[in-house]
């Protein structure tokens, strides 16, 4: 059973242990990767545990009505941001310098426009991911995610690369469906 971000939460809020474990999964890597951008790794693992676990202290307090990722996102880019101003409290401006980059690129990727299209992205891929058969969804993530090639993905499931390739193919005409009016708005320009 395949549950959107949204169930899921209704789902942790029901004490539903499975689901928050489920969610976390769901956005480790990529709530990781965007917090590596601003603070170190050591201090990104603690972000992101220290996000995880106050969702689930708090679960039944959250109202969360639109985009669970940004909400996520949206946490630990008000961590990151918290902790590169205490450290900039901490040294001088010169031995700060590159911090105050780092919050200013901060800065302007949250206040950005682009980062609300990102969630909205991220969130519109993830449907699509979701509305895969099984199947398919293992050999398109496998390629696009993993990077792994058709072939190692032809061996590793028995199939040819010919099947490969059709389930690559039926995973690309979703996300063309999706993301059509990206598209046409490209084309344009």
């Amino acid at each position: 059973m395949n549950l959107s971000d949204l169930q899921l939460i209704n789902e942790i809020k029901n004490n539903n242990e499975e689901s928050y474990r489920t969610l976390f999964f769901r956005y480790h890597k990529s709530l990781l990767f965007f917090a590596l951008k601003f603070v170190e790794r050591e201090i990104a693992e603690d972000f992101l545990q220290e996000t995880f676990l106050d969702l689930w202290k708090n679960r039944k307090k959250i109202k969360i009505t639109k985009s669970v990722s940004g909400y996520l996102f949206t946490i630990i880019k008000n961590r990151c941001f918290k902790f590169l101003k205490e450290e900039q409290a901490k040294t001088n401006y010169k031995e700060n310098y590159s911090l105050k980059l780092k919050e200013q690129e901060l800065r302007f990727f949250t206040n950005s426009e682009m980062s609300l299209l990102e969630f909205d992205t991220r969130d519109r891929i993830q449907k699509v991911i979701s509305q895969l058969p099984e199947k398919c969804k293992e050999v398109f993530c496998e390629n696009r995610f993993e990077g792994s090639s058709y072939q190692d993905i032809a061996e590793k499931h028995s199939i040819s690369v010919k099947a490969v390739e059709k389930q690559i193919s039926k995973a690309l005409k979703l996300f063309r469906e999706e993301f059509k009016d990206l598209l046409s708005l490209l084309i344009f320009f």
